[in-house]
């Protein structure tokens, strides 16, 4: 990678159940005085897959996309304490 693209060293990842790999980091685009900031996700291949996908989001972007994760997985936590 080069200079114009890094990521800070840091990130959180895990692999889910269905053995995708998900890693959020975040990324720094361009040199200058105001680098571009973003969130990086990539979200790997599931298993014996090599073909995974990635992207890089604003700060609102990610908020946004979080959001709606949650709001999803509080729907699943309350279809399953319904049955």
């Amino acid at each position: 990678m080069d200079s114009s693209a890094r990521g800070t060293g840091r990130h959180t990842g895990f692999r889910t159940m269905c053995g995708r790999q998900i890693r959020v980091s975040r990324l720094v685009l361009g040199g200058g005085s105001r680098p571009a900031q973003r969130v990086s996700l990539d979200i790997g291949g599931s298993s014996g897959d090599s073909t995974g996908t990635w992207a890089g989001l604003t700060a609102a972007e990610a908020r946004r996309l979080a959001l709606a994760l949650l709001i999803q997985a509080d729907a699943c936590d309350a279809a399953r304490l319904h049955r």
